[in-house]
């Protein structure tokens, strides 16, 4: 039986039966495995799939003309891509891609699926709680699965599935949805499986009492009681690409009949109106901002609906829309919103009246799906694997900063002799010089792409964070400290490049709680001075 599923694009739904596992947990360090899930704990053998290839400070690029052309420029949003976790392969060598994360606190969880007309998926668990060294925990291959979507409820896992009928000739349908006991934050062989008409479950949410399902082609929306795992609800649309949950509203988009909107205790209809007509079975998603329905809308680019009265209030068309390069997803956060375009890559975007385009950030591959929470932006990049990127935040608890304006300068920032500069707040700049007796000061959050230079008796002092360079480049980027100059630390610093300390060359952390990051090597010449207390989290200055 072939499946009518593509990645990122998914079809159909229903629910009536599940069958429950409750198996015995193994050590840590051990696979679990039963007929349908081998979950896998051994974090050594995990964390191999952990790439920094393309890791470091990375910039968002002026998008008004193709991303190759594009310029990077001074701003006030620092970015640091962590690191890339590379697909899993199943167990008939196959690379899965990824489709879809969800985040609950320093846990991310991503779903992967295959292509093509073999069902197989798997999803990880990565733990972000030391926010420069993430860590791949668990992982769980789903034999004859694809996993679609999932999300966090209350300790458990809800997933999102099709599972082949041709492996298991006791189902009447491919669709499924999971719902996983997790174990501080783990996956666990305790879950519950619910068997759905149609071909494939596309996107699942949950609130604290009950979570909901929808299809694709024939499509519905389920209910379903979070203790009975009983569906005690559902109504029918055609075509359902997504859902969501803002208060006491379910939201659905269908690609043919747009945005319906139900109350979530009777799946009474609320309000419907029409979005962008949509090619047949692609993945899209929406988010809320305040009262705006964000809206994924494929070759027509992103939309911003008032979610009272169904008024489109903005609509952001894609340039050079067309073959790979689609809106697939969206997500709000803080302040901020996260647009995943495909081959056209990541674009952000300033909340307001009107949605205000800031760039597109600039990383390798396709931006297939986008999930933000706290300080990470994740993007699901297909066979690519995920993408975890750091929005470097500026914290305002520090003393004697208030007076230091917003940084207005160029994105290379040169200091004269004896020059005094001072700035604060978020800074994302291409290079830094200090010369000769000149003193810059920066509170808050600065991320220097390229090099960062201090010349014989220049000063740095910073409060906060420090990224510089990127990740063991051909042409390694440097941190370079020269005779006499300083840098001085109350913070965290992360070098992704090299340090090199010259002779005479000094560093004073401040404090009790700074430490420092270097991912490259260090050279250092004669009468280094090294003052205070940190933590050298790779042991690179002893």
């Amino acid at each position: 039986m072939k499946k009518r599923i593509y990645l990122l694009s998914f079809l159909s739904l229903s629910l009536f039966t599940f069958c429950e596992k409750n198996d015995d947990l193994t050590d840590d360090n051990q696979s679990q495995t039963d007929n349908n899930i081998e979950i896998s704990n051994d974090v050594t053998t995990l964390n191999k799939r952990l790439d920094y290839t393309n890791s470091g400070v990375i910039s968002i690029v002026n998008s008004s003309s193709t991303r190759k052309m594009a310029s990077a420029t001074a701003n006030d949003f620092p970015l640091v891509q962590i690191a890339e976790v590379n697909p899993p392969t199943d167990s008939n060598g196959r690379t899965l891609q990824a489709n879809h994360v969800a985040v609950n606190g320093n846990f991310a969880y991503v779903a992967y699926t295959m292509k093509g007309n073999v069902y197989s998926g798997a999803i990880d668990v990565i733990d972000v709680s030391d926010p420069y060294k993430p860590k791949l925990i668990t992982s769980a291959l789903i034999t004859d699965t694809d996993i679609t979507s999932l999300t966090y409820s209350n300790g458990k896992l809800i997933i999102a599935g099709a599972t082949s009928m041709d492996k298991n000739p006791t189902l009447t349908s491919p669709s499924i949805v999971i719902n996983m006991q997790l174990s501080s934050g783990v996956l666990t062989e305790n879950y519950t499986v619910n068997q759905l008409e149609g071909q494939v479950t596309t996107d699942v949410a949950a609130n604290s009492t009950s979570y909901f399902a929808v299809t694709g082609d024939a499509g519905s929306l389920f209910k379903i009681d979070a203790n009975s795992k009983q569906v005690i609800g559902k109504t029918t649309l055609e075509d359902l690409r997504s859902l969501a949950i803002n208060g006491d509203k379910i939201v659905t988009l269908s690609g043919t009949k747009g945005i319906n909107i139900y109350n979530s205790t009777t799946l009474n209809l609320q309000k419907s109106f029409t979005t962008s007509t949509d090619v047949s079975g692609a993945k899209r998603t929406i988010d809320f901002d305040g009262q705006k329905l964000l809206v994924a809308e494929g070759y027509n680019g992103l939309g911003a609906y008032d979610i009272n009265s169904g008024s489109k209030l903005q609509a952001i068309p894609l340039v050079n829309a067309g073959g790979d390069n689609v809106t697939n997803a969206v997500s709000v956060n803080e302040g901020y919103v996260f647009v995943a375009n495909g081959a056209a890559g990541l674009n952000v975007y300033e909340t307001g009246t009107q949605l205000n385009l800031l760039g597109t950030v600039a990383i390798e591959g396709s931006s297939n799906y986008v999930k933000s929470s706290g300080d990470f932006i994740y993007v699901a990049s297909g066979k690519g694997g995920l993408k975890i990127i750091k929005m470097e935040k500026p914290d305002s608890n520090f003393l004697n900063c208030e007076s230091y304006p917003a940084y207005n300068q160029g994105q290379d920032l040169i200091l004269n002799s004896n020059e005094v500069k001072s700035f604060s707040g978020s800074t994302a700049i291409n290079s830094i010089i200090v010369n000769s007796g000149g003193i810059l000061n920066h509170c808050g959050s600065i991320t220097v792409q390229n090099n960062l230079i201090l010349n014989s008796g220049g000063t740095f002092n910073m409060r906060g964070t420090l990224a510089q360079g990127k990740y063991q480049q051909s042409n390694p980027t440097e941190l370079i400290i020269n005779s006499n100059a300083i840098l001085q630390v109350e913070g965290t610093v992360v070098i992704w490049g090299d340090l090199r300390l010259n002779s005479g060359a000094k560093i004073n952390f401040i404090g009790n709680n700074s430490s420092i990051t270097i991912y490259g090597k260090v050279t250092k010449g004669s009468n280094i001075t090294i003052t205070g207390n940190y933590t050298d989290t790779e042991n690179k200055l002893k």
